[in-house]
């Protein structure tokens, strides 16, 4: 049940929509980067729209450093802490997926 909704998660969480892809093109590089296999750059733009205050990138950008080398080999080593802080980020404009991603870390801890 719970490999389901992180598929889930990472599915929805790294979707391009044409609509945000209109809107936001730095998310939608970030999304392409993911897509091609280029976590590490995927990572970095992320991380550097997160810090512009966009929750949906604080929150992928959450879901890849929980993951780390599990799933991104040695492009993204895994950090739990900088991970609750983009989670906690995404979750305080209201992500429902960052809420869960934090209480499966608090789970785990």
């Amino acid at each position: 049940m719970i490999r389901a909704r992180l598929a889930a998660l990472a599915v929805a969480c790294f979707a391009t929509h044409a609509a945000v892809a209109e809107a936001l093109p730095a998310l939608a590089d970030a999304q392409q980067a993911y897509h091609q296999g280029q976590y590490r750059r995927s990572l970095a733009l992320f991380e550097r729209l997160a810090a512009a205050r966009d929750a949906e990138a604080a929150e992928c950008a959450g879901f890849m450093l929980l993951a780390g080398e599990t799933m991104y080999g040695l492009q993204v080593r895994r950090d739990t802490e900088r991970a609750k802080r983009y989670l906690l980020q995404a979750a305080g404009s209201g992500r429902p997926a960052a809420e869960f991603l934090l209480n499966m870390i608090e789970r785990t801890d």
